[in-house]
């Protein structure tokens, strides 16, 4: 199971899309689902730094279905 935190937290550091989707063995589609949210807040790789915790309060309120004790991909 691949943490969506950790999807934001490296795609926030720099890394493409293409190379987070070959890293964690997802789909770019399922990757780019996750990313949107942030996108559409003007959120972009470099900015403030923002912590894993940041992140995750941050996915609870784009995917709170998706999560159980914490969101997550199969």
């Amino acid at each position: 199971m691949v943490d969506i935190t950790e999807i934001y937290v490296h795609w926030y550091a720099g890394r493409s899309k293409s190379e987070l989707a070959a890293s964690l063995g997802v789909d770019r589609k399922t990757v780019r689902k996750y990313l949107a949210p942030a996108e559409g807040a003007g959120i972009s790789p470099g900015g403030p730094p923002m912590s894993e915790s940041d992140w995750s309060k941050l996915i609870k309120e784009w995917f709170p279905v998706d999560r159980d004790d914490g969101p997550g991909l199969p």
